[in-house]
């Protein structure tokens, strides 16, 4: 233990005899004390007791006021909450509004979820991590609008997209165990390679993760997204995909989009979230363009874009939470509850024994 004020140690013997100047008490004067009665000795003691009581309580107190503090401790601050990843299409086919529209989207989902760890990741040809997950709105705010379409390339390789959503997720419980590179070869199997199996039964289930999706709903290079949804099902990770009209052409034929589309659809589904295929974005952009994003969701129907999603926002709320890590400090923990404390019942001790037992004949 330390001290922050040890100097204030100087006032114990201070305060005492301050003590002792003003409660002096006036006694009547006897010639000879031989007509008094001898006190016993649990009576002496008891009329000693009240000047070590004030010392104790002076000693206590004085203790206090300086600050005691313990040695450097690690505290760690959680939180009840839910961890994501908001995963955003930037491909050409998400050239204009349709870009535009699901930011606003992500912008109300983040304000909805102030005890969420939230995190972006992006995908076009290749995906990249924004931010990891975070309480600072403002940060993931500033993030969404820095991002433009075609960022990460051209084409729509939503494999990728989910499975680095997936590594920002739970790259912090792998230590150096697991190489990312070496889970992403595993994935390439017509199964789960036995490297991501062990790395699932390594990990556990997570069931208080989560990745949102933003997407025109077609992918046409990079992993097959079947595969990392199925990591993702042994993960306990659930995936939403939110798939709005795409603004511009996909570049893959009508029936394969359907077939692709499809295993989207079932592989989402295996991980216990939805697939939602939003209609008219179209038709908002001259309301997107007029109205702020609170507007929007209060005056737009049902089946808008909008009220398409306040089905996800329940789905996400329902979703078990758990205890989440937010940051680890270093620092000292204060003492002076404790002789503060001592200091008070020392007090009471006084009291008690001057006022009560002492005038007891």
């Amino acid at each position: 233990m330390t001290l922050g004020n040890p100097w204030l140690l100087l006032l114990i013997p201070f305060l005492y005899l301050l003590l002792k100047v003003f409660s002096g008490r006036s006694y009547l004067g006897y010639s000879s004390i031989r007509a008094l009665p001898r006190l016993t000795p649990f009576k002496a003691l008891l009329v000693r007791l009240p000047g070590f009581f004030w010392f104790m309580a002076v000693a206590f107190i004085t203790l206090g006021l300086c600050h005691p503090q313990s040695e450097l401790q690690e505290t760690e601050l959680t939180t009840q909450g839910l961890e994501m990843i908001l995963a955003v299409d930037t491909s050409f086919s998400m050239t204009g509004h349709a870009l535009e529209m699901v930011k606003g989207v992500i912008k109300d989902f983040i304000k909805r979820r102030p005890n969420d760890l939230t995190g972006i990741t992006i995908f076009g040809t290749d995906a990249a991590l924004v931010v990891l997950p975070t309480r600072e709105y403002t940060l993931l705010e500033n993030s969404l609008d820095r991002i433009q379409a075609s960022q990460a390339g051209f084409q729509t390789a939503i494999g990728e997209g989910l499975f680095t959503s997936i590594m920002a997720l739970v790259e912090g419980d792998m230590g150096k165990e697991f190489e990312i590179n070496k889970i992403r070869d595993s994935l390439k199997t017509p199964q789960l390679g036995d490297y991501a199996l062990r790395l699932a039964k390594r990990l556990g289930i997570k069931k208080n993760r989560v990745i949102v999706l933003f997407t025109d709903g077609i992918y046409n290079v990079g992993i097959d997204p079947t595969k990392p949804l199925k990591l993702a099902s042994r993960l306990g990770i659930r995936v939403y995909v939110v798939a709005v009209e795409p603004s511009a052409e996909t570049g893959v034929e009508p029936e394969q989009a359907a077939g692709r589309i499809a295993d989207l659809r079932n592989g989402v589904a295996a991980t216990g979230g939805r697939y939602l295929k939003v209609e008219g974005t179209e038709g908002l952009k001259r309301q997107y363009e007029a109205l702020d994003a609170r507007a929007i969701w209060t005056s737009l129907s049902p089946d808008t874009i909008y009220g398409e999603v306040e089905g996800l926002y329940r789905e996400v709320d329902a979703i078990e939470r758990d205890k989440l890590f937010l940051e680890k400090t270093t620092r000292k923990k204060d003492l002076y509850f404790y002789p503060a404390l001592l200091g008070l019942v020392s007090l009471l001790g006084m009291v008690v024994v001057e006022n009560v037992w002492v005038r007891i004949p």
